[in-house]
């Protein structure tokens, strides 16, 4: 009986992966496609590839964009502004030539590069927009929110959820029953990825939910473009390009942390500015910083870093945000992803949880 019963799940399997149709499934005619998503994470990629240029971490720019737009009042001195979205990003052609490493080999499965881990993330939310309000869901509620945990549990259903191994195809990955819910639900907590994972469902709900696409294309174009031009005005101030990249990529890190801390309690951007050029004045001073390097000349790059950083959030939507949260690997060097035994865990109740996905599977085909 079960030689029977496996030779027909892999009968429909091979009938089901060849005949998938390519169609997705959306809540409403507004739900982000696949292909929209492609064109905002390249803007968002843009934009991280432009501030890590400048010698900002993964966790810095995350610092930055999870910072929200102030009052209207707040803002004296920099401009809230618009810059239409003509059909390319600063880093475009670099986003696109970047090398996608397939598997790691690491337990855990992390992804190979932040390139790698975007297109895991834009795969599985097209399989969610495929099979969401279906019978291969047994979490749903029909809502955004819940779509944004889907989203995550796909996520861990393909590139985490396997006995021993990393998933395939054959393990119906696509398939999300209430045994895998609780599962994955146990593992986020465990691994301390909770953090992530309500970013990946942050994500879930913006790109579900009623959201204006263009308007979150042209925000990100406007920051895109912001920072290109802040970084022209810098490439100005010194004619040896390489001691401005190396003064800029050592004053950036320290602006930013100055920006973070005093952003909410700070009256004006002027202020703020104002603060953080005193605050990265006396930490370069520490550093004996300005005997390789005009005071002048550096206080030039601090003003106009911080007028970068702040510009940035001014525009900035919070997409921006939840894609520099979940796209770079630095979530997996501070979550414990790859703890051994919370992964076994997992691991260990793969089995269980497959039979029931094959159940789910011959029933609904």
């Amino acid at each position: 009986m079960k030689k029977l019963k496996l030779i027909i799940v892999l009968v429909l399997s091979m009938i089901f992966f060849f005949n998938q149709t390519t169609s997705v499934y959306a809540s409403s005619g507004s739900t982000m496609t696949s292909e929209q998503v492609d064109t905002l994470f390249n803007g968002i990629e843009s934009i991280t590839m432009q501030l890590e240029n400048i010698g900002l971490s993964d966790q810095d720019i995350s610092d930055i964009f999870h910072l929200k737009p102030r009052e209207e009042e707040f803002y004296t001195e920099t401009s809230m502004q618009t810059i239409p979205y003509s059909g390319k990003f600063v880093n475009e052609d670099s986003v696109h030539n970047n090398n996608i490493i397939r598997y790691s080999n690491q337990r855990g499965n992390a992804p190979g590069s932040n390139q790698e881990q975007r297109k895991r993330i834009e795969n599985v939310y097209s399989v969610a927009l495929q099979y969401y309000k279906t019978n291969f869901y047994e979490g749903k509620k029909s809502n955004g929110a819940d779509f944004g945990n889907y989203l995550t549990y796909l996520y861990i259903s393909h590139y985490i959820d396997g006995p021993g191994r990393t998933p395939t195809e054959s393990d119906f990955p696509f398939i999300i029953s209430s045994s895998d819910v609780s599962a994955y639900d146990t593992f986020l907590r465990t691994s301390n990825l909770s953090e992530w994972a309500t970013e990946m469902t942050n994500l879930g709900v913006n790109l579900y939910s009623d959201y204006d696409y263009v308007k979150s294309l042209n925000a990100i174009n406007t920051v895109d473009q912001t920072i290109k031009d802040k970084m022209q005005q810098i490439s100005m101030l010194l004619y040896d390009t390489n001691e401005t990249r190396k003064a800029v990529e050592s004053i950036a890190p320290i602006v930013k942390n100055s920006i973070v801390e005093k952003y909410a309690t700070a009256n004006s951007d002027k202020e703020l500015t104002d603060e953080t050029l005193v605050y990265v004045e006396s930490q370069l001073q520490k550093l004996d910083f300005y005997k390789n390097y005009d005071k002048n000349v550096c206080s030039s790059i601090t003003s106009i870093l911080a007028s970068t950083f702040i510009s940035a959030i001014c525009n900035s939507v919070s997409l921006i945000g939840i894609g520099v949260s979940v796209i770079p690997l630095f979530v997996y060097d501070y979550t414990g992803l790859i703890q051994g035994a919370v992964l076994v865990n997992l691991q260990y109740s793969f089995s269980g949880r497959y039979a029931i996905r094959t159940d789910i599977y011959i029933e609904n085909m």
